[in-house]
């Protein structure tokens, strides 16, 4: 059985054999081909995610900060020393009870989305957490291009994009907010352009009295 995607190809190479080798327009309806390709095959990836969040569960663990971002920064390690980025700790509570595979995945989002979205100068990353009442607040601030008025709501929207210059479909904010909102948290986002913008993740102290929560690959 022939996939969706390969009978799209095979149906435009079809129309192709209409074309004269000699057309000016094939390098263009080659190109346009692969274009839509390539954006047929990141959806796909982008809703197998999705449903892996939504279907996966798994039990909260305490999670090591200090070991999360010593690891996040490992990984980072090329595009950091490639921007002269550096990230400054400030951290009043280092463990909370979260799911360490989704915690990562929403510091490296948090982390990768400050060094693409720098301005001139070398990014500045403050990570901190503090208690607030009956949450544990995990804070990453920039000093990135900072995002402009009324498009903050833009960027927890599935595909929403704030720059077309950077690669990525966005998707990665989309699900950290999912999944700090199953949790009983919240994600509140605080921006000027030009100045920078701050991240704070409202975890629940009392997670440990729920039973699960979505997993992120």
């Amino acid at each position: 059985m022939i996939s969706w995607d390969r009978w799209a190809i095979l149906k435009q190479v079809g129309i192709m054999h209409k074309i004269a080798l000699s057309d000016a327009k094939l390098h263009e309806f080659l190109h346009m081909i692969d274009v839509s390709v390539k954006k047929f095959r990141e959806l796909i990836t982008d809703l197998a995610t999705i449903a892996r969040v939504e279907g996966d569960m798994i039990i909260l663990e305490k999670v090591d900060l200090d070991e999360t971002i010593d690891n996040i920064e490992w990984s980072l390690e090329n595009v950091i020393q490639a921007s002269g980025a550096v990230i400054i700790r400030n951290l009043e509570v280092n463990q909370v009870l979260f799911s360490k595979k989704n915690l990562r995945s929403i510091v490296y989002n948090l982390i990768s989305n400050a060094v693409k979205f720098k301005r001139e100068e070398s990014p500045v990353i403050y990570i901190s957490t503090q208690t607030d009442n009956d949450h544990i607040v995990l804070s990453v601030r920039d000093n990135g291009r900072g995002i402009r008025k009324g498009g903050i709501d833009k960027i927890f929207e599935m595909y929403g994009r704030l720059s077309h210059d950077v690669d990525g479909q966005g998707i990665g904010l989309y699900l950290a907010k999912k999944i700090v909102n199953a949790t009983g948290g919240n994600i509140v986002v605080e921006s000027e352009p030009g100045i920078g913008t701050t991240f704070s993740i409202y975890l629940r102290i009392e997670a440990e009295n729920s039973a699960v929560t979505p997993v992120l690959n």
